[in-house]
This record gives C-alpha cells, sequence and structure tokens, in this order.
C-alpha cells in the first residue's frame, strides 16, 4: 500500500500542550539503532474498511517518534520497512508476515488484525523468529494461550471483557432471561467468542438456544439462516466480517423470521463502510458492541489525524495501531537494540503501569526519558496501554451502537462497560 507522504507532512510538531502532529518521515543517519517495523493489514477482502485508515495510523505514529528522535539528537531512526495486505486470510497473514520478516528486515510487526490471522502469523513467523508483534485490533481470548514467550501482544480489549459487555447490552434491552441463538464464523475469532458470549449468559441467568458455527467460505448460507432462527428465540447474537455476513444477511432475511432490531452484532459492524458492503437493509435497526476509545484526547487526535485520513474514511480502531507503533519505536529507544528478546523487555518497558506518564501529545519528552533508560508509562490516544501479564489490555471500555439509515450511531453515552480483566 502507497502511504500519502504529502498529507504526512502537512502535520505541525508535537508540543505537551497541542494536539497538532508532526511531519515528514526522514531517516537519522547518525550512528544508532535502526528500527523496522512492518504492517500487515487488511486492504482488500474482509474489513478492507479498515485496514487503509488504520495503516496511515500506524504510520504515522513511526513518523513521529523518527522525527522526535531527530529533534532530540537520538541517534538511529524507527522507520516502516513495508506494509501488506492480508485481506483478512490467515493463510495470506502467513505470506505477508513471512515477506516483511525475512524480506523487508522488518524487526517487528504492527497487526495482523483479527484474531485468526494473528494467530497464524505469530504462531508461523513471528514466535519462532522471537520477534514482537502487536496486533491493534484482535480480541481472541485464545491469544492468551499461546506459547509465545511473551511476545505478542494486543491493544484491543480482549473477547472475555467484550462478552461481558454484550451480556450486559441484551439482559437491558430483552431481559436477562432472555432466549438467545447465536450465529458465528468457523474462525478463530468467532468460535471463541461465541463460546465465551454462551458461558457469560447462562451464568447471567439467561438461556441459549442455537449456537450455529458456520463456514465463512460456504457457497450459500440457507441451511445456518434456518438454524439461526429456529425456535422462538427473543434477540440473536451474529458474529461476522462484512463479507460473509453479506451473504448471511440475506439468508436470514429471506426465512422472515429474523429481526434485526432484535440482533446484536459485534465491532465490525461499527463502521459504515461495512454496513455499506452488506447493505444498510440488512442492518438497519441493528445494535452492536465495540470497543471505545479510552486514551488521551481521543478526539483531538482524530480531528488531526483528519490531514491524512478524511473523518469519513476513519475507522473507530485507527488509534490503536497509532499507539501500537509509538509503542515499538518507543521500545527499540529504550532497548538500545532491534533484537527481538530485548525489544520485548523495551514494550513492557515503555508501556507502564510504572514509569513517568508520557501522552501522545508529549513524544518529545517521552523520545529523550527512554533515550535515558527510564521507564515510561505510554498514554495513548487509543487507551493507556496497561498491557496484563498475557500481553492483553487489564481492562476495557465498550459502547453500545444502533444502526440508522446505514450509520452506527453511538447510544448510552458512548460507554457501556468498564472492567479490568
Amino acid at each position: 500500500m502507497k502511504i500519502n507522504r504529502k498529507r504526512l507532512t502537512a502535520l505541525a510538531g508535537i508540543t505537551a500542550t497541542a494536539s497538532l502532529f508532526a511531519g515528514a518521515a526522514t531517516v537519522n543517519a547518525a550512528t544508532g539503532v535502526d528500527m523496522k517495523i512492518g504492517i500487515v493489514l487488511p486492504i482488500t477482502g474482509n474489513l478492507s474498511a479498515y485496514g487503509p485508515p488504520m495503516t496511515q495510523a500506524a504510520t504515522l505514529g513511526v513518523t513521529q517518534v523518527n522525527d522526535a528522535m531527530m529533534a532530540n539528537n537520538v541517534p538511529g531512526s524507527c522507520t516502516v520497512a513495508s506494509s501488506e495486505d492480508d485481506q483478512a486470510s490467515p493463510p495470506q497473514s502467513v505470506e505477508a508476515a513471512n515477506k516483511l520478516v525475512l524480506t523487508d528486515g522488518a524487526n517487528a510487526l504492527i497487526g495482523p488484525m483479527t484474531s485468526g490471522t494473528t494467530m497464524s502469523a505469530a504462531q508461523a513467523v513471528t514466535i519462532p523468529a522471537g520477534i514482537p508483534l502487536i496486533s491493534p485490533a484482535a480480541s481472541s481470548v485464545d491469544l492468551a494461550l499461546l506459547d509465545d514467550s511473551d511476545s505478542v501482544f494486543q491493544v484491543y480489549p480482549s473477547d472475555a471483557l467484550q462478552a461481558k459487555a454484550v451480556v450486559l447490552a441484551m439482559a437491558k434491552q430483552f431481559g436477562k432471561k432472555a432466549l438467545v441463538n447465536v450465529g458465528a464464523r468457523n474462525d478463530a475469532y468467532g468460535t471463541a467468542l461465541a463460546a465465551t458470549f454462551k458461558t457469560a449468559w447462562v451464568a447471567n441467568g439467561g438461556r441459549i438456544g442455537v449456537v450455529d458455527i458456520y463456514d465463512p467460505n460456504a457457497a450459500t448460507y440457507d441451511s445456518d439462516a434456518a438454524k439461526i432462527v429456529s425456535g422462538k428465540p427473543d434477540a440473536f447474537f451474529i458474529i461476522d466480517f462484512e463479507q460473509t455476513f453479506a451473504k448471511v444477511a440475506p439468508a436470514l432475511a429471506r426465512t422472515k423470521k429474523w429481526n434485526v432490531s432484535k440482533t446484536y452484532l459485534t465491532e465490525s459492524f461499527n463502521d459504515a463502510n461495512s454496513i455499506k458492503t452488506v447493505g444498510a437493509k440488512y442492518v438497519n435497526g441493528a445494535h452492536g458492541t465495540a470497543a471505545a476509545p479510552a486514551g488521551t484526547k481521543t478526539a483531538a487526535w482524530k480531528k488531526a489525524f483528519e490531514a491524512i485520513v478524511p473523518k469519513d474514511s476513519q475507522s473507530f480502531v485507527d488509534p490503536a495501531a497509532y499507539d501500537a507503533a509509538v509503542i515499538e519505536c518507543l521500545a527499540a529507544i529504550y532497548a538500545k537494540t532491534n533484537k527481538g528478546p530485548a525489544l520485548i523487555k523495551g514494550i513492557r518497558a515503555v508501556s507502564g503501569p510504572a514509569g513517568t506518564p508520557y501522552s501522545w501529545q508529549q513524544l518529545n519528552a517521552a523520545v529523550k526519558a527512554v533515550a535515558a533508560g527510564k521507564k515510561i508509562a505510554y498514554k495513548g490516544a487509543w487507551s493507556e496501554v496497561d498491557f496484563d501479564s498475557t500481553g492483553a489490555p487489564g481492562s476495557g471500555t465498550f459502547e453500545i451502537y444502533h444502526v440508522v439509515n446505514g450509520i452506527p450511531v453511538d447510544t448510552h453515552a458512548n460507554v457501556l462497560y468498564k472492567a479490568k480483566a
């Protein structure tokens, strides 16, 4: 993917009090650590509404830290090795990660985006190579089970928290004892979240009817749709991405038993472009939950990001990709090397909770501190990035959205649920 450097240079310098962004990316030629970051996100195929702006956001994070290094005479550089399109496909993610690490010389990866692609790329490439990977959006609870030597991190809250948020929202709307049918794509994301939701819903006093796990590559979905609407459910919970749901939703509609207003979706549809892919008529009236930014002056970050990506082309999770990039660059400066084991320790050293806090608006000061060997607690545009022992966020904040005329509209004053793991 080509990054628009002219638009990057439209942003001005970082200060402690201003929410302006830094300028063009140039490489510090002085002797020092040269950190190369690879970006692997979906540019085409499933979730393609998310990949391009997230790639721009990650590139911006790298650019800003590199500029802060030059401004403070910190030797070395932090640059993007390359960016690759994995189409939200596990096999493609492995191919993309291999190219970035083996051909382009990436010392760490940002992405992939989904749980399945993240697990595939990590197990096949980054874990054997001993290099860190930070996914900005993967959420499966199964990521915590990876034997990864602390090398896999995720900025987006775990589905263990997401499931609790869905339970709270659906119980409030349909009643704690409601009968819910579940439809989910058969991958690391869908199966894990479906199982986690089922356990949480029953523990809260609810009832589960059918749980249909369907093949995301199936030719038709009429039989799956018939299962999902079977019985007399009070509500539906669907776990899917837009390319597949564009086939599943019409099949559900053809049953004439599906009520979209009694349907909850996941964060994939907290985006107008994703809804457009499915067709607004199939999604209007649905509700959903999505992790909400809980960072430092996120609105100011998004406003400034409009100099690169117009507001209507941004995704809600762009700040998470930005934070992942900043953390990896800061980790290399702290570690004074681009070697995997030290970088992993560097990620822990710059992401808190110990250390002096620095926000995304204070990168000059943050770079100076980590270059001096000081631990910091980076406060990102997406969140405080408080990784737990498994590399997942230690807490999460979620919101409910309601699809109106093809647009996901936030409800409940944006915040639905906040919890620690």
